[in-house]
């Protein structure tokens, strides 16, 4: 008798549970992977696409942008081939700006290879007190059709003071007072140098 009252009563029980309701809003299973709009970057860890990096090879100063800007409005970087920018070190200056003190006055200066119109252009930027500066120009060149693009074939890289060169011109080893200016190409270098109130050409590589 009692088996039978408790079957009974566990039938009461379980026609009594309240069914689920189906107009009941489905809970959303993308709750968790919420993403963070600063990094693009899921909370969760997984990364999603980004825009590409800047090239830390063309980031300049802001004085110096803002005086191209300002002098040569319709400057670029150059288009250079990947062999040309791998011949400069990651850890080193070059290929299109370098910065050091070019002429001993204790001022940073800046060398820079810029695009304008069809030509491929070699700039140096010497500071003054006022932090102006006076303009340069080492070289010039056209641009060469390579791989379907217009491209310079000059890379920049930093000359240092302390060390030695050869100078192909007058075949004699020189000491150079200043950090300098090398503008290389394919079996060519030249190492610009402030000498007397200018700068001096000196041919130190093939």
């Amino acid at each position: 008798m009692n088996r039978v009252l408790c079957s009974c009563f566990l039938v009461l029980l379980i026609s009594c549970r309240p069914e689920k309701d189906a107009d009941a809003p489905a809970v959303d299973q993308t709750l968790g992977q919420t993403v963070d709009s600063v990094s693009n970057t899921r909370i969760d860890g997984t990364a999603t696409a980004s825009s590409p990096p800047l090239d830390i090879k063309q980031q300049i100063p802001e004085l110096l942008e803002a005086h191209l800007n300002r002098t040569h409005a319709a400057w670029k970087f150059p288009t250079l081939t990947e062999f040309d920018v791998q011949r400069v070190p990651q850890e080193e200056q070059g290929p299109y700006f370098i910065e050091a003190d070019f002429n001993g006055d204790t001022r940073l200066d800046y060398a820079i290879q810029v695009v304008e119109r069809d030509s491929a252009y070699v700039y140096v930027f010497l500071r003054d007190k006022e932090n102006g500066f006076q303009e340069y120009l080492l070289e010039q060149d056209q641009l060469y059709d390579i791989d379907a693009q217009k491209r310079s074939i000059r890379y920049l890289t930093l000359a240092e003071k302390a060390h030695q060169y050869h100078d192909y011109g007058t075949r004699k080893t020189i000491s150079i007072p200043h950090d300098g200016v090398s503008v290389g190409a394919e079996n060519y270098t030249a190492t610009y140098v402030w000498d007397n109130g200018k700068f001096k050409k000196y041919e130190t590589g093939d």
